[in-house]
């Protein structure tokens, strides 16, 4: 009996030696996968919040490139509107240098037909003589002869045709009597030729210039017979513009 129970008593020491010696293996065992687990849940911590600072990070990124692009578009508009005002620029600087080319033909235009004008004002303003007659008188007489009408009657026909004339009238005589008379037969022999070629040959009267010059002008010597004829006398000019007169002669 005794050795029964010292047997079991020795079964049960050896059981709980064994026991302590399991609780020790295990015990050295799991407390270094505990510690890597402790540590690898601490990394795996440290990980998450680098990974949410990278997210957070990410998220600021994307914001930015957001802000980017839509700075970039704004840019992008502007520089559309600028590219667009400037070929609006261009387009009034192109209507301008035209309308400044045109404004500079119309000068050049302008003054050319001034330069014309002026020319035409001034070939107006000069005279040359087309026609001229000339008309005797007897002694003391301001009376016109048949051949006196006949060569004024030829004088009208030149002054027919043309627009804007001049008709120049002088009356001249030999040197009998005194001056004096002499100035007022002269008139009155220059009145008689007006007379006819208004009241005849329809010239009109306001484009005649008349004078009577007495023995200003002598022709012919005095002191003979014929000469003094020739003397007294009426000379008739036609004058006509320069300009009316190089329009005539002109081809068309």
């Amino acid at each position: 009996m005794n050795t029964r129970i010292l047997a079991l008593g020795a079964i049960s020491l050896s059981f709980l030696g064994a026991g302590c010696a399991t609780k020790k293996y295990i015990s050295k065992t799991v407390a270094p996968i505990e510690t890597r687990v402790a540590a690898t849940e601490t990394k795996n911590v440290d990980q998450d919040k680098q990974i949410g600072t990278h997210t957070d990070q990410i998220v600021e990124l994307d914001r930015d490139l957001s802000r980017t692009r839509e700075r970039l578009t704004d840019t992008d508009q502007k520089a559309t509107a600028a590219g667009n005002s400037a070929k609006a620029a261009d387009q009034k600087a192109d209507g301008a240098q035209k309308a400044a080319d045109g404004a500079a033909q119309a000068a050049a235009g302008a003054r050319t037909l001034a330069e014309n004008l002026g020319r035409s004002v001034n070939g107006m303003n000069r005279f040359k003589m087309t026609k001229s007659e000339t008309v005797l008188f007897r002694i003391n007489q301001w009376t016109l002869q048949d051949d006196a009408k006949s060569r004024l009657e030829t004088f009208a026909q030149a002054a027919a045709g043309v627009d804007r004339y001049i008709v120049e009238i002088q009356g001249f005589t030999d040197k009998t009597g005194s001056a004096e008379g002499n100035e007022v037969l002269s008139q009155r022999r220059a009145q008689e030729v007006a007379r006819y070629l208004v009241n005849e040959d329809k010239i009109p009267l306001r484009n005649m210039s008349m004078l009577g010059s007495g023995y200003a002008q002598p022709v012919a010597d005095d002191k003979t017979r014929d000469g003094r004829k020739q003397n007294r006398r009426v000379e008739v000019r036609l004058l006509v513009p320069e300009v009316a007169t190089v329009a005539q002669a002109s081809p068309r």
